[in-house]
């Protein structure tokens, strides 16, 4: 399958804007990514740490409270809300009444690394859709708590960024993870009918806001490994940030993604690259994108 065949225009790769002299952390915004719980709390750490080494001026990972130890001591660059939480570690719906400021203060909010799944993290979840006004990135148990709820895009008060792999976007739209090109079809489809952002991870990773579609060429099999998807769920929510529109922000964000895993692999001459490893290969990517 081609761009081409998705029968849709295909832009070309936008950049970042150079930094200007005067720029302070207000400037590259205020990120507020929500999820983790006890077992699962390296996926919001990392996507944590992405959106601070891809450039978001302020980076908070909102977390159930009994995680915040684990999450603090995975990296000194992001702040952390520790939230009420159940007795397996995960979000209780009564966070939502904490969480709200931080939503109004974000300039975009990304929700559902290692977030797992209960009938109060679907409750908190349909909430949070709700009310935040900023772009959303949702991503893994984010979505997965979304499925039983065909109606949610309906909800939504901010533009959406849906970042599932082909299991997560079976279980919203019906159609088999084994059919890409009817996946396909079915995100851009989506994507026009609510007015969102689908980046439908797999080979050759599909951007697309039901206007145009982009079929990703970066990245390598040795990203295929637990982590990579929190890994770019943050490079997103930072790009966003930054100013770039949220399918702008898709579209750079997965070329980067998948360039930084070439560059690790390159460099640890191996066969997987681990998501910290991608994550110390943003500056190179960004470096080489500044070149070509």
């Amino acid at each position: 399958m081609t761009s081409t065949d998705l029968n849709l225009p295909c832009p070309p790769l936008p950049k970042l804007k150079p930094r200007e002299a005067d720029s302070h952390k207000g400037t590259f915004g205020n990120a507020l990514l929500i999820g983790g719980s006890r077992g699962m709390s390296g996926a919001i750490a990392l996507a944590g740490l992405a959106a601070a080494r891809t450039g978001a001026g302020l980076v908070r990972l909102a977390i159930p409270d009994r995680c915040l130890e684990t999450v603090a001591a995975f990296s000194p660059c992001t702040m952390t809300i520790p939230l009420n939480d159940d007795p397996q570690g995960r979000l209780a719906a009564a966070a939502i009444e904490e969480l709200i400021p931080f939503v109004r203060q974000a300039t975009c909010v990304a929700i559902g690394p290692g977030l797992n799944q209960s009938a109060d993290l679907r409750s908190l979840v349909l909430k949070i859709i709700r009310e935040v006004r900023c772009p959303l990135v949702v991503d893994a148990d984010g979505l997965n708590n979304l499925a039983s709820s065909p109606t949610w895009p309906q909800k939504a008060g901010g533009p959406l960024i849906l970042t599932p792999h082909p299991g997560e976007w079976s279980r919203q739209v019906g159609v088999a993870a084994g059919d890409r090109q009817g996946q396909c079809q079915s995100a851009i489809d989506f994507a026009k009918r609510f007015g969102a952002v689908v980046v439908l991870k797999g080979h050759r990773t599909l951007v697309t806001d039901g206007q145009t579609a982009v079929l990703n060429s970066t990245g390598t099999p040795a990203m295929a490994t637990g982590g990579s998807g929190d890994v770019l769920t943050g490079i997103i929510t930072a790009l966003v940030c930054q100013g770039l529109s949220p399918r702008d922000a898709a579209h750079l964000g997965i070329h980067v993604h998948g360039l930084a895993a070439q560059l690790a692999e390159q460099a640890h001459q191996s066969h997987v690259v681990l998501p910290t490893e991608l994550i110390d290969a943003l500056p190179r990517a960004f470096a080489q994108l500044k070149t070509t």
